[in-house]
């Protein structure tokens, strides 16, 4: 019946959060709800973490997708494969320095006890009270990833989160709770900021695969997929000018010229999907970052344009378009020349001018300002969730440059880790932890560095103002006050005593009347 049967979302995130017990689904659909119901915290205000939803789909001959579940197959046993592997990893480099060696360079024997790796962990069967993690739990229903071992001569204990299902047997995957601890009592401060010896914490990735039996009794092989268990998101509603989705499809057609979308006869790009949700995602950073807003102040002709893109003349679509800097035909290096827009990092920092759009997204804009595309359609919160969907909805949500390292991943998933297809790393050729050991150790330390920093032209250059916000608004006000503060009085941003044990107090950025403010502190 089906020629080949896949896991989606191929890449799926999941995210910190303190609460026991309290989750929500992350989204689903390109347009799904910026905020789940009942908010990101719980009734005690601990953080909820954000759970991966994993489905199964088959696919005939003419690439039409079929969901498959417990409504339409005799049984689903999913297998979950995490890791955490950075205190064993190299310390992060970036993609223009040397290697500087491995993390814990005192270790040199049993370099294993540096990884924090459960094993697989399995769940199946239908769930019907899958919102309840304790109940799901006492149910044998929910798996925990659990730690238990020795690590640089301590005895260690955490969770690295939770499998479960949902009532038709689809995985969830949540993360972990937040923990960064050094068991030996190592000062967090001084040396690198993302290389911490001593320290572990509970960020993870590594591999979801499934076993299905059909109604017919055949057991298809099944497509494996990825789950990243990542840092909270604290400004969900809001995504940077360069998502993860936008640089795995280019580093995709990088790979195979034949997947770029200008090579299809008479393609043009669409207003409302490809256009003016890249044009927004550029305003928005007004919400996230003071300096934002005198970029694109809302009395600017800038907002009026977003309303009439589609009428827009031709000489005021050039007058964006020439704001951008023109990507390097090499990946994660910076532009070649233009204007200097978007305004944040390359992966070559602290050398090179600013980041630039991926080259699709740049032939994208370029065609629209010379007249070349159509009006199209915007995804909708109503829209069926497709295998496509999900890949977008769960990518589209995470950082993808400036790779300095990163929140979610860093710039290996872009330059070096295999893939069998597009968005779907090779698992065969890969090991559970590998894309977060990049990542810094422990993650608060790059979270609490980079906001903004001065360019070598002396502009100042934003890192990730969507996960991490710089400045945000209460309600009701206008005047900007430090996102990273832990009292009212704070007139600059945390230190990393303070986001280390109170990460979880910082505020949500949630959408109200056209506006994000910060709305959900703990």
């Amino acid at each position: 019946m089906f020629q080949s049967v896949k896991i989606f979302p191929p890449i799926g995130v999941a995210r910190l959060g303190n609460s026991p017990s309290g989750y929500f689904i992350g989204p689903e659909r390109p347009a799904d709800p910026d905020v789940p119901s009942g908010g990101f915290r719980d009734a005690n205000g601990l953080i909820k973490r954000q759970a991966a939803r994993f489905r199964i789909y088959g696919f005939d001959a003419a690439g039409a997708a079929t969901e498959i579940n417990l409504d339409n197959a005799q049984s689903i046993t999913w297998t979950v494969h995490v890791a955490n592997t950075k205190a064993a990893a190299d310390k992060f480099f970036g993609k223009a320095e040397p290697n500087p060696g491995p993390r814990n360079p005192s270790v040199t024997a049993n370099r294993d006890q540096l990884k924090l790796d459960p094993g697989p962990v399995s769940v199946s069967g239908a769930n019907p009270n899958f919102e309840d993690l304790g109940q799901s739990a006492a149910n044998g229903l929910a798996k925990e990833f659990r730690i238990d071992q020795q690590f640089l001569g301590k005895h260690i204990q955490l969770t690295l989160g939770t499998a479960t299902t949902d009532d038709k047997g689809r995985l969830l995957v949540l993360a972990g709770n937040g923990e960064s601890k050094s068991p030996t009592g190592t000062s967090i401060h001084g040396g690198n900021f993302a290389n911490h010896d001593g320290w572990y914490d509970d960020v993870a990735d590594g591999v979801v695969t499934a076993t299905v039996r059909l109604n017919d009794g055949s057991t298809p092989l099944v497509a494996s997929a990825w789950v990243l268990c990542a840092p909270p998101k604290f400004a969900p509603g809001i995504h940077v000018v360069v998502t993860l989705y936008d640089t795995l499809f280019q580093a995709a057609v990088d790979r195979d010229p034949s997947l770029d979308p200008f090579n299809k006869p008479a393609f043009q790009p669409s207003i409302a999907a490809d256009i003016l949700p890249l044009l927004t995602r550029a305003a928005n950073m007004r919400w996230v970052y003071a300096r934002g807003r005198q970029q694109f102040n809302p009395a600017t002709s800038f907002h009026h344009t977003l309303s009439s893109l589609n009428n827009l003349p031709l000489p005021a679509r050039s007058r964006i378009f020439d704001k951008l800097s023109t990507p390097s035909s090499t990946p994660g290096n910076p532009g070649t020349g233009g204007g200097d827009m978007p305004k944040m990092w390359s992966d070559l920092y602290p050398n090179g001018p600013n980041g630039t759009l991926t080259r699709i997204q740049f032939k994208m804009v370029q065609q629209w300002a010379a007249g070349s595309s159509v009006p199209g359609t915007a995804p909708s919160p109503a829209d069926p969730i497709t295998p496509d969907g999900l890949t977008r909805a769960a990518l589209d949500a995470c950082v993808g440059a400036a790779f300095y390292p990163g929140i979610e991943a860093s710039w290996k998933i872009r330059d070096v880790f295999p893939f069998v297809e597009p968005f779907r790393l090779d698992s065969s050729r890969m090991n559970p932890g590998d894309v977060t050991s990049q990542m810094s150790l422990p993650w608060q330390s790059d979270f609490l560095d980079c906001a903004a920093e001065s360019g070598n032209a002396g502009d100042e250059l934003v890192w990730w103002p969507a996960q991490r916000p710089l400045n945000v608004l209460k309600p009701g006000s206008n005047t900007y006050v430090p996102w990273g503060r832990f009292a009212d009085t704070d007139t600059g941003d945390m230190s990393i005593d303070q986001i280390l044990t109170g990460w979880s107090k910082l505020g949500f950025l949630v959408e109200s009347n056209g506006r994000y403010e910060e709305t959900q502190r703990g």
